[in-house]
């Protein structure tokens, strides 16, 4: 979903980053890249929504048959609902956080309406 970054939080159960006492429990990854970066489709599809989130973010939904792919933390789109998109085609700009300097992709999949681990759909 991405040209460059890393996994900065993963897909399940794991360990508070903070709270050593604490889990949390993520429904999809969260990928670190660089200031600029855009969001792009992990596969042909077929754009299902787009929609305002909290802070006046951006999140895209994208349909692959039976998969939903799920991108938050859009700054900037530039698909609208209904649009054919290729694979790696851009969706949108990656908001960077003005205090901590942080571009974040918040990278989800669902298959069939149930949760799936994201990170094999990932290009290494």
């Amino acid at each position: 979903p991405v040209s460059r970054g890393y996994i900065s939080t993963y897909y399940g159960k794991q360990p508070h980053p903070v709270l050593k006492t604490a889990t949390i429990q993520s429904n999809g990854i969260r990928i670190t890249t660089e200031k600029g970066s855009n969001a792009r489709a992990i596969f042909d599809g077929k754009v299902l929504a787009v929609m305002v989130m909290p802070g006046n973010k951006k999140a895209v939904l994208v349909q692959h048959g039976n998969y939903i792919s799920n991108y938050n933390n859009l700054e900037r789109v530039s698909v609208q609902k209904g649009d054919n998109v290729k694979t790696n085609q851009n969706i949108g700009t990656i908001f960077t956080d003005r205090v901590t300097g942080k571009t974040i992709l918040g990278f989800a999949l669902h298959n069939n309406m149930k949760k799936e681990n994201p990170t094999s759909w990932i290009s290494k």
